[in-house]
């Protein structure tokens, strides 16, 4: 892909990610106002927490690469490529508090403990591992024509992209390579 088809490519997905991340609180905030119980919305609150951390984490990731482009710069920073790293585990540590976070709020909100609350949380949830998947393990979105045309020639998935780069960026520290950009 040529560097102004990267430009657009960063451009929008940065975007994207933003325009979901508020879109997804919006209707969120909207839906649980119109309720007017808040109770009855802590726990898909708390997955949603989660999928808009992961998008968070999607949009700078986006505006670093755009950076990195518009710089002539081809290795993400080491001290991003370690917080990623971080934030790779502590997605995985939130995600698996949300059992915990159901107990809690059965207990604390006297809702049973398979409510609609929980299924919906339980449906957010699903959304996040998705969106942990994309990112750090394997490409699950191939919105462009370009993503199509590498999985046609490969017939594999890709490496997610944030996974690829830490990947990369250990492999560089085993061999004791330069990684500060």
């Amino acid at each position: 892909m040529d560097e102004m088809n990267l430009r657009r490519r960063y451009g929008y997905l940065w975007t994207g990610e933003a325009f979901a991340a508020i879109f997804f609180v919006t209707l969120f905030l909207w839906s649980a106002y119109q309720d007017g119980v808040w109770q009855r919305w802590i726990v898909r609150g708390y997955s949603l927490a989660i999928v808009i951390l992961i998008l968070m984490q999607g949009m700078i990731w986006w505006r670093w690469k755009l950076r990195l482009l518009r710089n002539n710069q081809r290795q993400m920073p080491a001290p991003v490529l370690t917080a990623y790293r971080i934030w790779r585990r502590i997605n995985w540590w939130l995600i698996g508090c949300f059992p915990l976070v159901v107990l809690l709020t059965t207990l604390l909100t006297n809702q049973p403990f398979l409510s609609a609350d929980t299924v919906y949380g339980l449906f957010i949830l699903g959304g996040a591992i998705l969106e942990q998947i994309n990112y750090y393990y394997v490409q699950l979105m191939y919105d462009s024509a370009y993503d199509w045309a590498n999985l046609r020639t490969h017939r594999r998935l890709r490496r997610g992209t944030i996974g690829k780069a830490l990947d990369a960026h250990i492999t560089r520290q085993d061999k004791g390579i330069e990684t500060n950009g």
